[in-house]
Formats: C-alpha cells, structure tokens, sequence
C-alpha cells in the first residue's frame, strides 16, 4: 500500500494494539485525534489477546485508519490444519471461536486485505516505510519486490533480529522505517527503524507516536 502525503493533518503511527480497542480510543483522544483529517498507521497485531479483536479489524474499513499484517493476522490466515490452529489458539486466537459465521468470513476477508508493507509520502521527495516486525533490506524503494520474497515476508512478520542483536541499520531510501511485533518497556530507535510495541496487552502502555516525532526520535547506539 502507498499513502500520499497528508496535506491536511496529522500522521500517527500505531504500536501493536491485540484487541484493546479501548486503549487505542484513549490514546487517539488524548492525541486530540481528528478523523476527518489525520490518519493512523498501525505495524500490525490488531488481533488476540485481547477482548476487541474483531472491531480492531473492522476498524480498517474506517479511510483514516491504515493497518499492516501482522504475525497474528498471519497466524488466523494461515489456520489450515489442527496443529496451527492449536498454536493459534495458544495464541490468542480463541476469539475467532466466538464468531458467527458471517463474521468468521468477514474476519478472514479483512486480514486477507491487509498490507505486508505500506509506504507513506512525507513530502520532498521523503518517504518512511511500515512492515510489522522489522525491515531485512537496506532499500525501501524495492519494497515491492521484497513482498513477492516469501523469506523477506517471513521476517517482516516473525523477525526479532533487530531488537534482540541491537542493530542499527541505516534505509538508503526511507527516512525512518517504523516496527512492532517484539514488545519493549519504550519507544526504540536502531538507525533508521522505530521499534513502537510497547506491550499494551501485557501491561505497557499503547504507543500512538506522531510521524514528525517518531523522525525527531533520537536514535540509539
């Protein structure tokens, strides 16, 4: 997916969310959110864990809010067979078991839609770039044929390398590529990748970060 520049309001990037409906309404409340014109870009997760998963994913037919796939809307794509559908359920996934039939297909057809990647234009020229669990390239700008990469997927979903080794890397073409999926006590800056799930389902708090200050966030080393 690719966005425009949003000429007529803010940028927010969202951290993973799991089902807490309510900690996103809090957090786009106290942003003093505009939804005729600002817009929310999530790394992905909106699912398990918590007890809104299906809004979450209905949240995304809302034109201000923007979602890549995570590895748990991965994981409900991916249910074929009983062994990952008990990891699933392991999971968080319990929640599909609750739905209706229309809602289980609604469900699926939402996860299906969502991105593995989105670029948004930030204005001359600059471009940032969201994938859910980290970036293993160096060049945004072939983001598209990373997507068509089943290894390259497969780390932007599951991937903990970054995070875990501390590695700061550097995109030739975006200015900041912006990640979840590994949860941290805080916001985390390697090079040019924001690392923002701060593990709202596990009792942290829910990261809702403005594009201009993820840019200004300083960078660790």
């Amino acid at each position: 997916m690719h966005l425009p520049v949003n000429k007529g309001g803010r940028d927010f990037f969202l951290g993973d969310v799991h089902g807490r409906l309510d900690a996103l309404l809090v957090a786009l409340g106290d942003a003093g959110f505009e939804p005729q014109t600002d817009r929310v870009i999530c790394v992905g997760d909106l699912v398990d864990r918590g007890p809104n998963s299906y809004e979450l994913l209905k949240l995304t037919r809302q034109p201000w809010f923007f979602s890549v796939r995570g590895n748990h809307e991965a994981m409900l794509l991916d249910t074929n067979d009983h062994f990952s559908l008990v990891h699933w359920l392991m999971n968080g996934g319990e929640w599909f078991m609750e739905l209706s039939g229309e809602q289980v297909l609604d469900s699926y057809g939402l996860a299906v839609d969502l991105p593995v990647a989105i670029t948004i234009d930030i204005g001359d020229g600059k471009i940032a770039g969201v994938c859910h669990a980290e970036w293993p390239g160096n060049d945004w700008s072939t983001i598209e044929e990373a997507v068509r990469n089943k290894t390259m997927v497969n780390q932007m979903l599951w991937g903990r390398t970054v995070v875990k080794e501390r590695v700061a890397v550097t995109d030739k073409s975006a200015l900041l590529t912006v990640h979840g999926h590994t949860s941290i006590d805080r916001p985390q800056k390697l090079g040019t990748a924001l690392f923002i799930d701060t593990g709202c389902i596990f009792g942290g708090n829910i990261t809702l970060i403005e594009l201009k200050d993820a840019l200004a966030w300083p960078t660790e080393h």
